[in-house]
């Protein structure tokens, strides 16, 4: 492919067939346009209402849910079908209005399609859309011009191009025309300007080199396309825990079969049994909480202006062990800040004359609102002016009348402006310290005016590699007075002093980090900007120890296992390509890493939608980088993103409750049918009953423990590994404890009521169910870990737990009274005798099972 960095002015003309002066004809346009076709990057495509509702039924449990309802329509229990069939629907629904919500329905790119240029084509200046272009084309850009494909510099006057969307540079680009024979990075190659990038100040002309996805952002494009998108861990656990379900009612339900078969029981009974057994097995409420519970953490997120567009992406950020973060804008403020001057602020009483200077040789203008027009740089030094003298801008100009300027070029590195009071004339520069102090004889000093030898030189070279060094851009300003009529003396003006400016650190951007190395957190810096600037801000915001040098640029990053080591030990990587983004979010994951990435340029998309969460800004992000991001901080708060880590590992938690809660409830069933079956006590519990505890009375609490609170503590939890499941073994430990201790409790209450009180069949099983109910309603006080305070604790201080607890005891009740339901359920309204069997046998549980954590056998 043509490098025309590479390229003299002769040999780019003659390359692309261009008259400088009259540009390309009508004709040769309609051709290159039927080679090169328009100039438009092909937008994403909009997920369909339709994908996302399916995308709703892609999971192992609800295909398990699926398969219970065509047993039950075999076996011709249609109200079990329909009940297992209406929850598979409210869980679709649910999810699939949050998720619609969070969808962008149109393609950031698009937006790109939308401004003109200026081209100048048979000789005449027109303006086009910007897929009218087409290589060779002469480009006229100018201040406030957003640049429509990649070109090629032929002339420039003071061009100054901001490129942080691409490069992540927060400074100006400096542009020239001189041919770079050498491979550069992005930032380097200053005679290009780039599609997606705007002109700040000057103008010039270019020839169109590249258009549609051969631009840079169009590569970035196309990387956005090509980067496969990982699976949220929580959709791998889930998967994983639905095989495992898969296999435990194959476990239940074949022996039990075969055994009763070998007993010569009923063949229908047998049938019925295991129906109930795999109703029982399948927590057919865990779809509807796991989503409730997510959404739930998604609008907390909404209320820190934190917008989620997957409802699985707010549980992995709990999972987050690195954060890869952009710098200009999301470690930074995003806006340029007179840092250091040199006098010191303190001395300027003494001597107006820096201030004056940079006042006057300076063309930006403060407006309301943060309408401030003009350069970067220079709307900056009229800030410092405003805060070091208020008024001091209109004040000095109202006094002195510009007459002329010489605008900065690339080449003198200096501007110069002339202006006039009365008969005074003021020259004022501003530039480079090294050509500054060319042009100056003297300088000032608390107001006097001294001699500038040799010595004074070396140390105001001294001063800006000091300021230099921590990541400042240093000017340097001069001035001198005359009388009207005479000449200015080229290397007799007056050294007015020096300012550092930066891209200064947000404020809370210190203590986050501190808080995220607590929680066993890395955050990496990743930019496109110098590495000096960037090491600055890391050892500014606590990213580096201020005896740390070690930064790796984009040009030395080798992603090989002798630089493994490396990688994984540097913590500021600078002047890196967006496919060098996209390759060390890949790296990182391949080290076993749950991987966030911050950011909000065009350059940043590709590696957002690699990466296990993106997440993008909202308020300077450009479209692109959200549309590829899962997240979005709507405040560009980098410190939202430990809000956003606490409630993901709020929920991982809230999950893992839920899970414990659901499946023991679920076990206990099993265990209190197959015991009864086994011991030929008849039916305990019926399957609609099951199905009715499983999707009615169970959801409620489960679904209150999705939405509890967490505590302060959880943050500062070190993040679970990307392997770890959601129940490891201690749990599964505890889990089967539980089980057991409720299992044993409903069958003692079973057993005393059928063989000591003499209960008839449908009361024993009343008794079973009403006391399998309560003790499943109060078995989430056997949750609570192991020391923590009785009271103060999430579960007791949970009031979704409360309500659900009083919500779902009016259901049994109504479900024992109501017609039809009670019929259909088989239920009556226990009388006093059998209420006393059921509080003792569901409460018993709760002191059995916390003696058992005091003996520390469980968690």
């Amino acid at each position: 492919m043509i490098k025309p960095a590479k390229l003299s002015i002769e040999e780019l003309l003659k390359s692309f067939q261009v008259d400088p002066t009259k540009g390309l004809t009508e004709e040769e346009v309609l051709k290159r346009r039927s080679i090169h076709g328009l100039n438009q990057i092909q937008p994403a495509k909009a997920r369909s209402a339709w994908s996302i509702f399916i995308a709703q039924f892609k999971n192992l449990i609800v295909g398990l849910l699926v398969v219970a309802a065509l047993v039950s329509f075999f076996f011709e229990d249609y109200y079990e079908m329909i009940a297992i069939l209406a929850v598979i629907l409210i869980n679709a629904v649910i999810g699939f209005i949050l998720e619609s919500q969070a969808n962008r329905s149109m393609h950031a790119l698009k937006a790109l399609e939308q401004p003109t240029s200026k081209v100048i084509r048979e000789g005449k200046v027109i303006q086009i859309p910007f897929q009218e272009l087409v290589p060779g084309d002469l480009l006229s850009v100018e201040a406030g011009d957003l640049i429509g494909a990649d070109a090629r510099i032929l002339k420039t006057n003071a061009l100054e191009v901001n490129e942080s969307a691409l490069t992540g540079e927060s400074l100006p680009t400096i542009k020239q025309t001189a041919a770079i024979p050498e491979d550069v990075s992005i930032g380097d190659q200053s005679n290009m300007i780039f599609r997606g990038t705007s002109v700040t100040r000057g103008n010039g002309l270019a020839v169109v080199v590249f258009i549609g996805k051969e631009t840079q952002i169009g590569n970035v494009s196309s990387m956005i396309e090509e980067a496969q998108e990982e699976e949220l861990p929580l959709n791998k656990k889930l998967n994983k825990f639905s095989k495992t379900l898969i296999w435990l009612s194959f476990a239940i339900m074949i022996p039990f079969v075969g055994i009763g078969l070998l007993q010569s029981k009923e063949p229908y009974l047998l049938i019925e049994t295991a129906i109930a057994l795999v109703v029982a097995a399948i927590p057919e409420g865990l779809p509807i909480v796991a989503t409730i519970a997510l959404a739930s953490g998604m609008l907390r997120l909404s209320k820190k202006k934190v917008l989620v567009s997957k409802l699985a992406a707010v549980e992995t950020l709990g999972s987050t062990n690195i954060i890869l973060t952009d710098k200009t804008g999301t470690l930074t403020e995003n806006h340029l800040k007179v840092l250091e001057t040199l006098p010191e602020l303190s001395k300027l009483n003494q001597s107006e004359n820096l201030l004056t200077t940079l006042v006057l040789c300076n063309n930006a203008e403060l407006n309301d609102q943060n309408t401030d027009v003009g350069d970067p740089v220079e709307i900056a030094l009229l800030k410092w002016a405003e805060e070091i003298e208020p008024n001091s801008i209109q004040e000095i100009r109202s006094v002195w009348t510009k007459t002329d300027e010489l605008p900065f070029e690339s080449e003198t590195r200096i501007m110069t402006t002339f202006h006039q009071k009365g008969k005074e004339l003021r020259v004022s520069l501003k530039g480079s310290t090294t050509e500054v102090l060319k042009k100056c004889k003297f300088f000032e000093d608390e107001g006097a005016i001294k001699n500038l030898n040799e010595t004074g030189i070396q140390y105001w070279l001294e001063q800006t590699d000091l300021l230099s060094a921590k990541g400042l851009k240093v000017l340097a300003a001069a001035f001198q007075v005359l009388e009207e009529s005479s000449p200015t003396k080229e290397t007799q003006f007056i050294l007015a002093g020096l300012v550092g400016l930066q891209d200064p650190p947000r404020h809370d951007v210190l203590d986050s980090i501190t808080e995220f190395k607590n929680a066993g957190i890395r955050v990496v810096m990743v930019t496109g900007d110098h590495p000096e600037t960037s090491k600055a801000i890391a050892k500014a915001i606590g990213l580096m120890d201020q005896h740390d040098q070690h930064v790796i640029q984009g040009k030395d990053l080798l992603f090989d296992s002798e630089k493994a080591a490396e990688i994984l030990d540097t913590s500021v990587f600078s002047r890196v390509s967006p496919e060098q983004k996209l390759r060390l979010v890949a790296f990182y994951q391949s080290q076993n890493m749950v991987v966030a990435m911050t950011g909000d340029g065009v350059n940043d998309a590709p590696a957002l939608k690699k990466a296990d969460i993106g997440i993008a800004m909202g308020l300077r992000g450009t479209e692109v980088a959200k549309e590829a991001a899962d997240m979005i901080l709507q405040n560009d708060s980098f410190t939202s993103i430990t809000d956003a880590i606490k409630q993901g590992r709020i929920i991982f938690n809230n999950i893992r409750n839920f899970v414990i809660f659901l499946l023991s409830c679920n076990l206990s069933e099993i265990l209190v049918v197959s015991s009864a079956a086994f011991l030929n006590w008849g039916s305990p519990l019926l399957p609609l009953q099951i199905l009715f505890l499983n999707i009615v009375t169970d959801v409620f609490p489960a679904l209150a423990l999705g939405m509890g609170q967490g505590t302060k503590k959880d943050v500062l939890q070190e993040p679970r590994t990307i392997n770890e499941p959601i129940l490891t073994k201690a749990y599964w430990r505890s889990l089967i404890v539980y089980s057991l201790t409720i299992t044993l409790s409903i069958l003692g209450v079973y057993a005393y009521a059928s063989f000591q009180l003499g209960l008839n069949e449908i009361q024993t099983n009343n008794v079973a169910f009403f006391t399998l109910a309560f003790a499943q309603l109060f078995h989430p006080f056997n949750l609570i870990k192991r020391g923590a305070p009785i009271f103060q604790n999430s579960i007791v201080r949970n009031p979704h737990l409360w309500a659900s607890i009083i919500f779902c005891s009016l259901l049994l009740l109504g479900a024992s009274l109501i017609s039809p339901i009670n019929q259909l359920l088989e239920l009556s309204f226990p009388e006093k005798e059998m209420w006393n069997l059921i509080f003792i046998g569901s409460l018993l549980p709760i002191p059995l099972i916390h003696f058992f954590k005091f003996l520390k056998l469980i968690n």
